[in-house]
């Protein structure tokens, strides 16, 4: 055996100062101990025997590395880590005399521990219970306040705030230093940046009793930083937690008469205060709460407010009343006079710049007022001016005269500070102008063609929206004036039912154009706009005709300037006002009308709901039965987006409860969705005949002739059969649930669908949108026909440039359809809980996968760019690949389909397992029904009992209610296309993806069987993906998925041949 330390022996005993340092130890002299750590790493720790004890350290550790045969590190409980350390080095003499590494063949104790944590266990242990105490914080007899953290133990925080700034006090060893910014990393930094200030702005410092006190001057700064730390905040006198809420407190202030000519200024505080501290924000303290406001005021007046000490004069009031209340509003503070309070006239609404430009003898005057808006009692157009000369006095109140049309007063006018900065501006560039008649008339003279050519440059380069310029007549022809139209439309309802008219024109200052005029103008490509008066105008936004065009696009011209549109598109129009500051649409009654129960999502005057379902729904669905029966009013067509899971059916029905008893209305659905139909109708609606169209072509017939029904209640399948019977029909309202399945444009069922006559249309789909936008076209296309126009002006207006296109398509649909999440709307659903299990393929399924991408990569793949990419073969190997990750045996027959030749098999059984083991309720889905079959066997061959549903399942009411009233019956097969619609499931609180799919939504309508209203439980959701596989790049792409349906934008391909070569071949990489 070696000797133990020999390598390290060696490398230190060849100095003159080993020989001089060690102390010569005998046999026995030490004792040690040994353990071993999670790194193979050997613990020693030597001591001296009693007799040695007196000339050696108490304890020396040493941490050795047996694989290299090399001390990784030592500590001495006297020298530290020094490498001098006579004792360490006694130690390598010792065990190099009297040790071998034979020890290590014994038995050690093992013992883990880490370094991840900040600070360490130790303390860590110490910190997190620790507290701050605050003292004399609701005293007024104390100057002071004082925090306390001797709870904090041994962290010895002023010592450790001198290391944190970057010094290194007298006598601390390298060791030392290494311990404390060990424990300066349990500090949050919250906790840091309180103590440094408190350090630094100490009024002075307790070490005995371990606090700081601060003058309660400085302690506005330190209360921010305490909002943070209020878990650790405690009041010492109370023992009361001290808690910040960041919430402002609603104060307002009052202004009352305080003698005869003072006024005061009052704080409405309606709880009990306990104390304030003044700053930005003031703190006001309520026993142990803190509230901040953010009063705009200079401490010293804040001081004296809360003392009731803070008193006005009557030139104070209006200064209040302008600037001092306007930086309150800000803040969502109110200011409140007392009605005795008779204040003098206050203009304190924003002005305008007005300029006039005209001939004064031999030189040209720039005339200069102030326009404010007239009271309300004045017509709109009417303004008060004032000279532009109040403003030389850089003052934010002037009293001035005013004119106001005929009439003439004096009152008290506020000038922004913006006005000054713009009228400095101004000046400077007219320097040169004659100022002898600014004081008293308001005006700069201009001499000379030199500054006169300087005054139209000026004129014409203003940036300012608030400056008007008038140029007398004489003048019109010598300066060019920039203008900013503005769109005006004039509509009213028009005579036919579903339609509107308007007229369009375009305004600036007291001249208006027509469009036709305008179309000629920028025809002509001339620069200047001549007007018959003589002025010569710069269209300074000419974008806004372009716009007006694109408004024009979805018009009819009906006579000269008078255009009409459908109802539908009225919304559009009014959104496009709304986020066009250029347009302006004044309406009639009726428009008026629509427009405003459009934003509100209601009629103005609201019909009650029946008793009976006045208590079963709930208060989101009260809305979208409003909402709908507002499109209803207005025979517009709509689409009821809610998130699966939230009472998409009940709130149409309750729609259809309300029409005429003797009107029939129809609702088209999947095959699988009929019976659930039926079944709320029974349960909330048994006043509403209805009739499920099923059986023969005979029997269908027959039973669409019934005049006693008021519902029918069809399949797509059976629209595209019977649509000869379907388009002699009067219905009232035709409702399509899953609306995606008219998702296909170019389909013989959508044709038919689109057909079916009614007075109105509703469309029920969580997911409009599911690959491309053409879908959400054709739900269009079926609700208001021609509305987003046809399917090639679509494209080119909305997919051929993704980011523009995506707004507009929002603003165009937006008015049209709602859209509520559970976690808006169902604050009381249970949480989803969503993991990815990843599994890794059995050698068979690599061996099988491998073979695939190999084939693929030669035949498919190695094409030249130019040419096309087979995509119907790639799906099919995709299609492949995706099925040995399930199982194998469904690529390859010849492999049996047994439970240990899939790893994702395997970890099926397993979660099953688990999971039936804590009682819970598991829906198990696939797309493949091969493989579900595969499953049951597995499962029957396990004993687990099962329900089971696929496309071909008949009696799927049964299975479902089997499943959801059996509590011993815990596990549910689905194949993902048959029960991911409509079906409720909530007894079941674990769901399994067996398989994932292209489409995130198709998931997701799976996962909504059990995570919908009813649901009382936490919902777990597994998705099994095999690492490495195309199931995960699958995975990346539904994010894509995702985004298009949350944004709206896409582009009108398949998911496949939308992606690019890289992107395709990436599917077939591992």
């Amino acid at each position: 055996m070696a000797r133990l330390f020999s390598k390290d022996y060696h490398d230190k005993s060849a100095s003159w100062y080993f020989n001089h340092a060690v102390i010569v130890l005998e046999r026995g002299d030490l004792r040690f101990w040994k353990s071993i750590d999670e790194k193979g790493f050997y613990h020693l720790h030597f001591v001296a025997v009693p007799r040695r004890q007196e000339w050696f350290s108490p304890q020396v550790d040493i941490v050795y590395d047996p694989q290299n045969q090399e001390v990784v590190s030592h500590h001495c409980h006297e020298c530290r880590d020094e490498e001098s350390c006579r004792h360490y080095l006694s130690i390598l003499r010792y065990a190099y005399h009297f040790l071998k590494t034979e020890i290590f063949e014994q038995p050690a104790v093992e013992t883990c521990d880490g370094d991840v944590l900040r600070g360490g266990e130790y303390w860590r242990s110490v910190r997190d219970p620790a507290v701050i105490e605050v003292e004399r914080l609701y005293s007024p007899e104390s100057d002071k306040i004082r925090f306390y953290h001797d709870s904090y133990g041994d962290l010895d925080i002023p010592l450790l705030l001198q290391i944190e700034a970057g010094q290194k006090p007298d006598g601390v060893t390298r060791d030392q230093m290494k311990d404390y910014h060990s424990q300066l990393e349990v500090f949050s930094d919250a906790e840091l940046a309180f103590f440094k200030y408190l350090h630094a702005r100490k009024a002075a410092y307790g070490s005995k009793a371990k606090f700081w006190s601060l003058y309660k001057e400085d302690i506005a700064p330190a209360l921010g930083l305490m909002q943070d730390l209020d878990a650790r905040l405690r009041i010492r006198e109370t023992g009361e937690q001290l808690l910040f809420n960041s919430l402002p407190y609603p104060l307002s202030l009052r202004i009352e008469p305080a003698g005869k000519k003072n006024f005061r200024v009052v704080p409405v505080i309606l709880d009990e205060l306990s104390a304030v501290y003044p700053g930005f924000p003031t703190w006001l303290f309520f026993r142990n709460e803190a509230r901040p406001v953010f009063l705009p005021l200079g401490n010293a007046v804040l001081k004296s407010l809360f003392e009731l000490d803070l008193l006005l004069s009557e030139k104070d009031l209006i200064y209040w009343r302008t600037v001092v209340n306007k930086e309150l509003r800000k803040q969502e503070i109110y200011l409140d006079f007392d009605p005795s309070i008779d204040l003098p006239p206050i203009v304190s609404e924003e002005p305008r710049i007005r300029l006039k430009v005209e001939k004064l003898g031999d030189a040209v005057a720039l005339e200069g007022r102030l326009s404010f808006p007239a009271p309300q009692s004045f017509d709109e157009d009417e303004l008060m001016e004032i000279p532009l000369s109040v403003s030389s006095f850089n003052a934010p109140l002037v009293r001035s005269d005013y004119k106001l049309g005929e009439e003439s007063g004096n009152a008290w006018f506020y000038l922004p500070p913006e006005l000054f900065q713009e009228l400095r501006e101004l000046m400077g560039r007219l320097s040169d102008a004659d100022p002898s008649r600014f004081e008293r008339y308001s005006q700069l003279l201009v001499n000379g063609e030199k500054e006169l050519a300087r005054l139209r440059k000026v004129l014409f380069e203003l940036e300012f929206d608030n400056i008007d310029v008038e140029i007398d007549a004489e003048l019109r022809g010598e300066f060019v004036q920039k203008a900013a139209l503005q769109v005006e439309i004039q509509a009213r309802r028009g005579e036919e039912i579903d339609w509107f008219e308007y007229e369009l024109s375009y305004r600036y200052r007291d001249l208006s154009f027509s469009h036709e005029e305008l179309r000629r103008f920028f025809r002509s490509e001339e620069e200047f706009l001549h007007t018959e008066d003589g002025r010569i105008l710069f269209i300074s936004n000419p974008e806004v005709f372009k716009e007006a065009e694109r408004l024009l696009i979805r018009s009819e011209k009906r006579a000269d300037e008078v255009y009409g549109a459908k109802l539908v598109n009225l919304p559009y129009y009014q959104r496009y006002m709304m986020e066009n500051p250029a347009f302006r649409m004044i309406g009639d009654d009726f428009l008026n009308g629509l427009s405003r129960d459009l934003v509100n999502g209601q009629l103005q005057n609201l019909e009650p709901l029946p008793g009976y379902l006045q208590t079963v729904l709930r208060g989101y669905q009260k809305s979208g039965i409003n909402w709908i029966r507002m499109l209803q009013h207005y025979r517009l067509g709509g689409v009821l987006a809610d998130e699966m899971g939230l009472g998409k059916t009940i709130q149409a029905l309750a729609v259809i409860q309300a029409t005429p008893p003797d009107s029939q209305n129809l609702v088209v659905c999947p095959k699988t969705l009929l019976y659930n139909w039926a079944a709320e109708i029974d349960k909330f609606h048994a006043n509403i005949s209805y009739q499920i169209v099923e059986g023969g072509k005979s029997e269908r017939l027959e039973q669409l002739q019934n005049p006693n029904v008021r519902l029918f209640i069809i399949s797509y399948t059976v629209v595209l059969n019977d649509i000869a019977a379907l388009k002699d029909k009067d219905f009232e309202w035709v409702i399509l649930d899953e609306a995606q399945n008219i998702k296909n444009v170019s389909a013989k069922r959508t044709y038919a669908i689109k057909k079916l006559p009614s007075r109105h249309r509703l469309a029920l789909t969580g997911t409009p949108v599911e690959n491309n936008l053409t879908e959400l076209w054709s739900i269009y296309d079926f609700l208001m026909p021609g509305y987003l126009g046809s399917l090639k002006r679509f494209k080119t207006d909305f997919l051929e440039e993704p980011d523009s296109g995506a707004a507009k398509l929002k603003r165009a649909v937006a008015p049209f359809l709602l859209r509520r999440a559970k976690k808006e709307v169902l604050l009381e659903l249970p949480d989803k809980q969503e993991q990815v299990s990843w599994c890794k393929m059995h050698p068979v399924q690599e061996k099988l996968y491998l073979q695939v991408i190999d084939t693929v990569q030669k035949k498919l793949l190695n094409a030249p760019e130019s040419a096309n990419l087979n995509y119907v073969h790639i799906l099919a190997a995709l299609m492949k690949l995706r099925q040995i990750c399930n199982h194998p045996h469904l690529a390859n027959p010849d492999i049996l389909p047994d439970l240990e030749a899939s790893a994702k098999l395997e970890q099926l059984v397993e979660l099953v397992t688990d999971a039936l083991a804590s009682n819970h309720k598991i829906l198990v889905f696939s797309q493949f029904v091969q493989m579900l079959k595969i499953v049951r066997n597995v499962f029957d061959e396990q004993g687990l009992r099962y329900a089971y549903m696929d496309g071909r399942t008949k009696n799927r009411m049964e299975e479902i209610q089997r499943f959801e009233n059996d509590p011993e019956l815990r596990l549910f097969l689905i194949s993902l296309k048959t029960g991911g619609m409509g079906i409720n499931l909530t007894s079941a609180d674990t769901v399994i993806l067996y398989d994932p799919w292209w489409n995130p939504m198709v998931e997701n309508q799976a996962i909504d069987r059990a995570h919908r209203i009813g649901q009382t439980q936490k919902v777990q959701v597994f998705r099994l993906i095999t690492k490495g596989s195309v199931e995960e790049k699958i995975m990346n792409l539904q994010q894509h998925k995702l985004q298009l349906f949350d944004e709206v934008v896409s582009q009108s391909q398949t998911v496949l041949s939308s992606l690019s070569r890289e992107e395709i071949n990436s599917l077939f990489s591992y």
